[in-house]
């Protein structure tokens, strides 16, 4: 294709631990089309998983590949394609290095994706591709992605993802992981089913009533041929009675005997056996179910799709909103939270935060930490009344909340646990300074905002909110007592203002009942 013919493309490159993939894609008429997709081999495996960091002979690996890559995207006159990688490099201890190095020998600059990021990009497009599946639209859907080195596990349930791990396991980890294992032991497979009963068994899903089961993810187009699958547009339907059997069939052969059986390469074979037994468990979670959903979807398209939409950063903020705070809505009820006073305090922080827009210099995206912080901020409490703050930080620091980095979840897991007040605190004070600021300026919004309800009995009404001057003028309605609220406000106040130079004041006119 020339230049003229692939006008507005777009490229992603993905980095994984087996091989490198570009897709080339634009926008026609409102719809992502690839022009080229492309694969070249790599061995980090090895690398990532057995030693922990990528070898020298692996970056010279991975600078050669994307050389290639940059000389194919010159017929489609794309200079600078989007390079992303998730396990390949989040896992190497080395990372920055590498990243360093790409940049000065490729000119490219590499996003290291998250487990939680990756996953929100698969399961957007997981999402679009299920979109006219009439199972999925009654009662809730599970839907996993099986990748190279973790699972993305998902709950759906009208539409919003209600529930999600990022389970650190994947085909190609768990061959890697357990190769020595496996070639030590006559019975490995039996092995093998009990570390995955053991891995799975901690994913509680009991609360949901699964009616539908989505799997996607490396060696799904294989497994589909193998089982016979029926493609009805993009998505495969796979009975679960075949996979079992698939799986039955494979369970104690060696991958010299499966490749044998299908024709396939010892490598690939070896994938395969791995990739079953992730398939297989996640079967445990939905028994009622008799057939699988699956659509095939990778991260480059994901990518692309965003980076070409028109309306690109509206959409994924939406997304990754509606479906961050749904996700933590489900954990703040697991630890009991009082879910009216998360969600006023939530809609303070945000009316302040956007109050203050010209004042604090914060991106849109950090919106979203206050109302997640909201959302968490009471899950200490639950474990210890003494010390419910600090609780309340290890509690979300340990969290995957769907779509954040680690970076962003440390930052809901600082304002929540209201960490910031403390500057001796060894995890705020290892923060980079810029990064200091940011979290006390949202702590300081965030404190003002829980103080408006600290009795948690809703007893400010009509709340407005200006900023005149070198004050933030709150004013309310309220038929109850507000001494507490007043109390707390003043004591929030004195950190508000030492961050921003500015005085908040409460106004509360009492309506006689």
């Amino acid at each position: 294709m020339n230049k003229k013919g692939a006008a507005n493309a777009a490229a992603v490159i993905e980095i994984g631990t087996n091989n490198i993939s570009m897709r080339v894609a634009q926008l026609s008429k409102g719809e992502v089309r690839t022009l080229d997709y492309l694969k070249y081999p790599v061995s980090l495996d090895h690398d990532v998983f057995e030693t922990g960091a990528i070898s020298f002979n692996g970056l010279r690996q991975l600078s050669g590949a994307l050389d290639k890559f940059s000389e194919a995207l010159l017929s489609y006159g794309v200079e600078k394609p989007r390079v992303v990688s998730s396990t390949a490099l989040l896992e190497a201890r080395n990372r920055s290095l590498v990243v360093d190095q790409l940049k000065v020998r490729n000119n490219l600059d590499v996003s290291v994706l998250d487990g939680s990021q990756e996953k929100a990009y698969i399961f957007s497009e997981l999402k679009k591709s299920l979109a006219g599946e009439p199972s999925v639209k009654t009662g809730c859907t599970l839907a996993a992605y099986i990748g190279a080195g973790s699972v993305g596990l998902a709950v759906l349930d009208d539409g919003k993802i209600v529930y999600f791990q990022n389970i650190p396991i994947g085909a190609l980890k768990l061959h890697d992981v357990m190769g020595d294992l496996r070639r030590g032991a006559e019975d490995f497979h039996y092995i093998l089913e009990e570390y995955m009963d053991t891995v799975l068994g901690r994913m509680n899903l009991s609360g949901f009533p699964i009616r539908s089961l989505v799997l996607t993810g490396t060696q799904i187009n294989l497994i589909a041929k193998l089982c016979g699958g029926r493609q009805i547009g993009p998505v495969f339907h796979i009975e679960v009675q075949k996979l079992q059997g698939l799986y039955d069939s494979v369970r104690a052969m060696t991958a010299e005997g499966i490749a044998l059986r299908y024709g396939i390469t010892e490598g690939r074979a070896a994938l395969l056996y791995t990739a079953l037994f992730i398939y297989r468990g996640m079967i445990r979670f939905s028994p009622d179910v008799q057939e699988i959903l699956s659509p095939p979807v990778d991260l480059t398209q994901a990518v692309l799709r965003y980076m070409l939409s028109p309306k690109a950063d509206s959409e994924w903020a939406d997304f990754l909103r509606e479906n961050a705070l749904a996700c933590a809505g489900t954990m703040a009820g697991a630890f009991h939270c009082d879910k009216n006073h998360s969600r006023l305090i939530g809609e303070y922080a945000g009316k302040l935060f956007d109050k203050l827009k010209k004042v604090h210099g914060l991106e849109p995206s950090k919106r979203l930490i206050l109302e997640l912080a909201a959302t968490l901020h009471s899950c200490g409490s639950f474990v210890s009344a003494r010390q419910h703050s600090r609780c309340t930080f290890d509690i979300i620091r340990g969290m995957d909340i769907f779509g954040l980095s680690s970076k962003e979840v440390l930052e809901v897991a600082l304002v929540a646990g209201s960490i910031s007040n403390n500057l001796n605190d060894p995890e705020f004070a290892a923060l980079p300074v810029r990064e200091q600021i940011v979290v006390s300026k949202l702590s300081a919004i965030f404190q003002l905002a829980n103080a408006m309800d600290k009795s948690h009995l809703e007893k400010l009404k009509n709340v407005k909110m200006s900023l005149e001057e070198d004050r933030v003028l709150i004013k309310a309605q309220s038929s109850a007592n507000t001494l507490l609220e007043r109390w707390d406000f003043e004591y929030a106040a004195r950190f508000f203002k030492e961050v921003f130079g500015l005085s908040p004041e409460l106004s509360v006119k009492f309506n006689m009942i």
